[in-house]
C-alpha cells in the first residue's frame, strides 16, 4: 500500500509542476520577484493525531507497536519561493500527552476507550504496547493547487494546496525501553485563508511514514507505524525587506514607453562615453602641458620669493640701524581685492616685523588696516579692521609676540594714494608707538 501511495504522489506533485509552467497567461499579472530575505512565515499550529495500531495496520506479527489518539504542537517556517510554490521547514510533537507506560494488564485495563492496546507473547510472559511519544524535524515542497493549475490573481485569499516531504524522527517507547533515531516522510492536504496582508489561518490533512535508522533500509521491515494528524494554525508573514520594496517600486514606474525611452538614452550615453574617451586623451596631452608649465611657474616664484627675501632681510639689517629714527615701518602687508588674509608671500613681510619686536623688546606698533575706493563706507571700515586684527592675531599666535606690545586701528577708503584702485590702498601698515 505505501507502494501505491508514494508513485500517487510523485505523480500528483509532476502534474503539479507542469501545470504550473501553462498556468500564467499574458493578461495574469507578473508574479512580482523577492529576494532570499523577503517573505518569510513564521506560525505555530495544534494538531490532534491518530495512530492506528502497527501490527493490524501491517499485517506483520512482528511488529509490536501501539497505536492510539493524541495531540500536540508544531512550529513552522516557510519561505515563498514563487506564485505556486513554498518550502517550509516544521517541528513537529504531535504526541504531546502520550504517558508513560508499565508492562502490565492492570495499566492498560483502566485505559479509556480509544486506546489502542496490543499484548503479545515473548518467552512465555505476556506484554502490552501502547502508542509512541515523537517529534521530528522535517522540510517540506508546498504547492498551490490555485496558481499551479489556473491563474495567479493578487486579490485572492482563499489557496488549496499539497505538501511533501521528510525528515528526522525521534520515537520514545517507555513501555518496550526504546528511544530510536529514524526518517519521517510526510504529505498531506492543506487549505490556507489571508486574513490579511500579514496573517494567515490554515487547516491540513497530513500522513506521516516513521521508521527507525538504519533497520529501515537494512532489513527490510519499513515503517514502523504511521499517523494521521489533523491540524489548524497560524502563520505570520515578516514582510518585504526595504531593499525589495524599493526594487519594486522602480519596477512599477518603468512603463514599456520609459523603457524605450531609457535605451535611447543609454544609446546616446554610450557615444558620449566613446566620445569623452576621446576628449581625455586630448586632456591628459594638455594636462602634461599644463604640469610642465607649473612647474616652470612654481620655480620662477620659488627664485621670486627668494630676491624678496634677500632684499627684506637688507631691510631688516638697515632697521636695526635706524629703527629709533623711523616714525613708520617702510613697507606694509598688501592684499587682493575683497581679501583679508595674508598671502604667503606677504607672510614675509609679517615675519621681518616680528623679527624685530623680538630683537627690541621695548618696541610697541600700532597695526593700522587700510582699502581702496571699490566697495561703500560701512563695508572697507569693516574689511580694513579684519586686514589689521588678522596681522595682530599672526603676530601674537604664530611668532608668539605679546599682544600688549600690539595696538589696532583702521582707517576703510579714508586714506588713499594716487589711483583709487591702486594696490597700495589695500594695505596694513606698522607705525611705532611714541611713548
Amino acid at each position: 500500500m505505501l507502494k501505491k501511495v508514494s508513485k500517487i504522489a510523485t505523480l500528483f506533485c509532476l502534474l503539479a509542476f507542469a501545470g504550473s509552467s501553462f498556468a500564467q497567461t499574458a493578461e495574469t499579472p507578473e508574479y512580482p520577484q523577492y529576494g532570499f530575505w523577503s517573505n518569510w512565515g513564521i506560525g505555530i499550529n495544534g494538531s490532534f493525531m491518530f495512530e492506528p495500531d502497527v501490527k493490524q495496520f501491517y499485517g506483520n506479527e512482528n511488529l509490536y507497536w501501539g497505536g492510539g489518539y493524541n495531540a500536540g504542537l508544531g512550529i513552522i517556517l516557510q519561505k515563498e519561493i514563487d506564485r505556486g510554490a513554498w518550502l517550509r521547514f516544521r517541528y513537529e510533537f504531535p504526541s504531546l500527552f502520550a504517558n508513560a507506560n508499565k508492562n502490565n494488564a492492570e495499566t492498560y485495563a483502566n485505559r479509556a476507550p480509544g486506546w489502542h492496546v496490543t499484548p503479545y507473547e515473548h518467552d512465555g510472559n505476556t506484554y502490552y504496547q501502547s502508542m509512541d511519544k515523537h517529534h521530528a524535524v522535517t522540510s517540506e515542497l508546498v504547492l498551490s493547487l490555485n496558481n499551479s493549475f489556473h491563474n495567479w490573481k493578487p486579490e485572492t485569499r482563499g489557496n488549496l494546496y499539497v505538501f511533501a516531504g521528510g525528515g528526522v524522527a525521534f520515537t520514545q517507547n517507555q513501555a518496550r525501553g526504546m528511544y530510536n533515531a529514524g526518517i519521517q516522510l510526510d504529505g498531506g492536504l492543506g487549505f490556507s485563508y489571508r486574513v490579511c496582508d500579514r496573517s494567515t489561518l490554515f487547516c491540513e490533512l497530513e500522513a506521516d511514514f516513521i521508521g527507525d535508522a538504519p533497520a529501515f533500509w537494512q532489513s527490510g521491515v519499513g515503517f514502523h507505524h504511521t499517523d494521521f494528524l489533523a491540524s489548524i494554525g497560524y502563520i505570520y508573514n515578516l514582510g518585504i525587506t526595504a531593499a525589495d520594496q524599493e526594487l519594486i517600486a522602480q519596477r512599477a514606474l518603468l512603463t514599456k514607453e520609459q523603457f524605450d525611452n531609457l535605451e535611447e538614452e543609454n544609446e546616446a550615453l554610450k557615444k558620449e562615453v566613446d566620445k569623452a574617451k576621446d576628449n581625455e586623451k586630448k586632456l591628459r596631452g594638455q594636462l602634461d602641458d599644463l604640469a610642465n608649465e607649473n612647474n616652470r611657474i612654481r620655480q620662477n616664484a620659488l627664485a621670486q620669493a627668494q630676491r624678496v627675501s634677500d632684499s627684506l632681510n637688507g631691510i631688516l639689517d638697515q632697521l636695526k640701524n635706524d629703527q629709533l629714527t623711523y616714525y613708520a615701518i617702510p613697507f606694509s602687508v598688501l592684499y587682493a581685492n575683497d581679501s583679508w588674509h595674508v598671502t604667503d608671500s606677504e607672510m614675509i613681510k609679517v615675519k621681518a616685523v616680528c623679527r624685530v619686536m623680538k630683537d627690541n623688546p621695548d618696541l610697541k606698533l600700532t597695526v593700522v588696516g587700510f582699502c581702496d575706493y571699490t566697495a561703500s563706507d560701512a563695508y572697507n571700515m569693516k574689511l580694513s579692521q579684519r586686514r589689521a586684527e588678522e596681522v595682530k592675531r599672526l603676530m601674537v599666535k604664530k611668532y608668539g609676540i605679546d599682544e600688549n606690545r600690539i595696538s589696532v586701528d583702521w582707517k576703510g577708503k579714508t586714506v588713499a594714494f594716487g589711483d583709487i584702485h591702486y594696490e597700495l590702498n589695500r594695505r596694513v601698515s606698522f607705525y611705532r608707538v611714541i611713548e
